[in-house]
């Protein structure tokens, strides 16, 4: 499954279904909290017979909160989630910090799991 998709599926309910891709768009919500997550990085996995579909990626997931207190023990419900529905996943930090162009706290957790996309 595509990592986009099981993270929606696994964070989505933490956050009113308000998780999205790279940027938070002019029609969505942007109501606190919320969640931006982006693919940072991906390794293929590639056979004699091509590529299989298989990556292994590293996803940044960005935490929005207008309490700072809020936002760490959201960002620990969100890591407690994805080690306990997305198997095979490497925790890899987290940073908190103010995010002025939001004006409000930020939780930036690092992860790297699997993904499988369509070859076709």
């Amino acid at each position: 499954m595509i990592a986009g998709v099981q993270l929606v599926q696994t964070l989505g309910s933490l956050v009113n279904a308000r998780i999205y891709p790279m940027i938070i768009r002019e029609h969505d919500d942007a109501t606190a909290p919320y969640i931006i997550y982006q693919t940072i990085s991906s390794v293929s996995e590639i056979t004699n017979d091509g590529i299989t579909g298989h990556e292994w990626v590293r996803v940044q997931i960005d935490v929005y909160h207008d309490d700072a207190y809020q936002c760490t023990l959201l960002a620990n419900k969100i890591i407690n989630a994805i080690n306990d529905q997305i198997q095979h996943s490497i925790y890899g930090g987290q940073e908190q910090m103010y995010d002025t162009a939001s004006d409000l706290f930020r939780q930036s957790i690092d992860y790297e799991f699997s993904q499988t996309t369509p070859t076709t």
